[in-house]
């Protein structure tokens, strides 16, 4: 028997593209019914909920996201725009910093810069950082995650010189002389560093983690991943499982970064429990970096960038996949690929393409960011023995449209992140955030990139190539039923019988609102398994 029944609704079930019904049922946290106003069951006893022609949509899923970084960044210090617009600005915000000058010991942090968003041009260094404090070290993670910059201070505390080689796929900046400037590119670098920051205690790490829950309720997002699960110091499985104790109600995969699962076990980690694969927080999958970022230059491309013969960076052996490859198979994980340059995922799929997929339910290997996959990729994964997927972020053309317009070909920067042709070509594919890797005060907001596929206009207004724009219900269903698709979480992203009563309404109508206002839509209520954990104020 129904326990609460919503009726009189606008409710996208997340199955179709125009699968709408009017009403819908919840027990015990579950979908029971679904259905029309008119056929919904009448008892006494049941709660009738009357939406009044609200918007209701399932649950939002981020399958490629960083909840831990998330965390992180609620106590640095924002360095995008319109916040930060030039270097001065970005020295003065950190001075800023709650962390200045509470001791030598204590790092002043910042993120989201990118430096083609600065007024200067050019990548900030350990001198202009100097200027934020000589005593306190200083960190600043660029909007990919992958890079980042600290001062002089910092690279002492890492021991960091002159003589300290590049570590494997990364870099450290150098001057003329062959000192240490600060810049850190990719993540082998930036791990150097922040190896020597200060680590926080598990019941801090775990309250830090927790409280992210409200900004994904907010957002309505009722499940995430995490692409950059570690196990040391803490094991982000025990972390996320301790949040879920603390409050934390979303559905959440990790998957280990592959290079530092490898890194803190001398390269031969050990199997995992059957108790780590289970759960509302449960392992998933291995994360793989197969090259940087597009804005960066460091994607690995097969043709050189604009103006020098450079094809970017690959960051990964092949000896490296084949140990993932044999890992995942045994203990039944999923391996994920960071691959945003063409000659990345051509690679990926060379080495996968005749291999018999290890999982049901799931794609054993992803493709995530995709940013220059070709219609011959998506035939090659079509034609394919894996079980390939695809997840995809449109927010990064629409937050760093400046930099692609410098880093890609016109060629180039018409193939960028063809939905349309990835929608009809691919079964798996979707929608996600990669927050907080962009240079966007809030990349997790569904709509703003709901609202970038479908206009296909980048925050300045520019085209973003507008053949490859997608339809609105065409763009949800990439954030709900067909991204429940490409990770582990069963009973999330659609509004049907047996799955959970996970769902949000909206202030507007998503599907009738002008496109250019539906980044104004917001979530009026979340609901995860039945219980109403947000209500805009």
């Amino acid at each position: 028997m129904p326990q609460r029944l919503h009726v009189n609704g606008k409710v996208f079930t997340g199955r179709g593209e125009d699968d709408f019904v009017s009403a819908f049922a919840v027990a015990d946290g579950r979908v029971v019914w679904v259905g029309e106003t008119a056929d919904a069951p009448t008892d006494e006893h049941v709660e009738r909920v009357d939406l009044e022609g609200r918007t209701v949509l399932p649950g939002f899923v981020d399958v490629h996201t960083h909840p831990s970084l998330v965390a992180g960044n609620l106590g640095a210090v924002a360095c995008t725009p319109p916040h930060v617009g030039n270097i001065e600005e970005m020295v003065e915000a950190l001075r800023r910093s709650p962390r200045a000058g509470r001791g030598e010991d204590v790092w002043i942090e910042g993120w989201g810069y990118d430096e083609s968003k600065l007024a200067e041009g050019r990548t900030p260094t350990a001198a202009d950082l100097d200027r934020v404090s000589t005593t306190q070290p200083v960190y600043v993670r660029r909007s990919d995650c992958h890079s980042g910059v600290c001062n002089t201070r910092a690279l002492e505390l890492a021991g960091i010189t002159r003589d300290t080689p590049d570590p494997p796929g990364a870099r450290f900046g150098r001057r003329e002389d062959g000192e240490p400037d600060g810049v850190l590119m990719e993540l082998a670098a930036n791990d150097a560093v922040l190896a020597a920051k200060e680590t926080r205690d598990h019941a801090h790490a775990v309250r830090e983690l927790a409280g992210t829950a409200a900004h994904y309720d907010e957002r309505g997002i009722v499940a995430v991943t995490d692409m950059m699960a570690r196990r040391e110091p803490y094991d982000h499985l025990d972390l996320y499982r301790g949040a879920r104790e603390s409050g934390m109600r979303q559905r959440v995969v990790l998957y280990y970064d592959w290079a530092a699962l490898t890194a803190a076990s001398d390269g031969t980690p050990p199997d995992l429990p059957a108790s780590a694969r289970t759960g509302d927080v449960r392992v998933g999958g291995l994360k793989l970096f197969m090259d940087g970022s597009i804005s960066n230059r460091t994607a690995w491309t097969a043709d050189p960038y604009p103006g020098s013969d450079d094809h970017g960076m690959r960051t990964l052996t092949d000896e490296a996949i084949r140990a993932a490859h044999a890992y995942a198979r045994r203990n039944g994980l999923q391996l994920v690929f960071h691959a945003m340059g063409d000659r990345a995922i051509g690679h990926v799929i060379d080495l996968f393409a005749d291999e018999e997929p290890w999982l049901e339910g799931v794609p054993s290997v992803r493709i995530d960011h995709a940013t220059l996959m070709t219609d011959e990729h998506v035939r090659r994964i079509g034609a394919a023995r894996m079980d390939f997927g695809v997840v995809t972020q449109i927010v990064f053309f629409f937050a760093e449209h400046d930099s692609y317009v410098r880093n890609l070909s016109p060629e180039r920067y018409r193939r960028a992140y063809p939905l349309r042709s990835l929608y009809a070509g691919l079964d798996r594919l979707a929608l996600s955030s990669d927050a907080p890797a962009t240079t966007w005060a809030d990349p997790d907001d569904v709509f703003t990139s709901v609202q970038a596929a479908v206009t296909r206009r980048a925050y300045n207004g520019a085209d973003i190539v507008a053949e490859q724009a997608l339809t609105v219900p065409q763009a949800l269903l990439l954030y709900t039923g067909r991204a429940r698709r490409l990770a582990d979480l069963p009973g999330v992203g659609l509004i049907a019988p047996g799955y959970d009563a996970s769902f949000v309404v909206l202030d507007r109508d998503v599907f009738t609102v002008p496109v250019e206002e539906i980044d104004r839509v917001r979530v009026a209520e979340t609901h995860i398994r039945g219980e109403e954990v947000h209500r805009r104020g």
